[in-house]
């Protein structure tokens, strides 16, 4: 597991600061910030985030990120079939179908 901080979103409460066992975590800035070679990455602070800006990274193959990707493409596809069809006037509203 390896954390990140995505600083769009941090606040800076401190929270994470102050639930870091390893001092891992200060503030710069008003940003937390990780130190890589303090933190044991127990997932503490994101637990305790408010805003949910302490992120795990999880490493795909690329095989997984574009199987993903298809899998994405192909529900837009259909959610956008229904919504067309629903705006063309061929389908129920509440179930989006003809």
């Amino acid at each position: 597991m390896k954390l990140r901080v995505k600083e769009a979103l941090c606040i800076g409460c401190g929270l994470c600061v102050e639930n870091c066992p390893r001092q891992a975590i200060s503030l710069q800035s008003g940003q937390a910030r990780i130190d890589r070679s303090r933190c044991n990455e127990c997932g503490l602070c994101r637990d305790v985030c408010p805003r949910m800006a302490i992120v795990e990274l999880v490493p795909v193959s690329a095989e997984e990120l574009y199987a993903t990707i298809a899998s994405l493409r192909q529900r837009t596809g259909s959610i956008m079939e229904r919504i067309e069809s629903i705006h063309s006037g061929n389908a129920d509203p509440e179930t989006g179908r003809d």
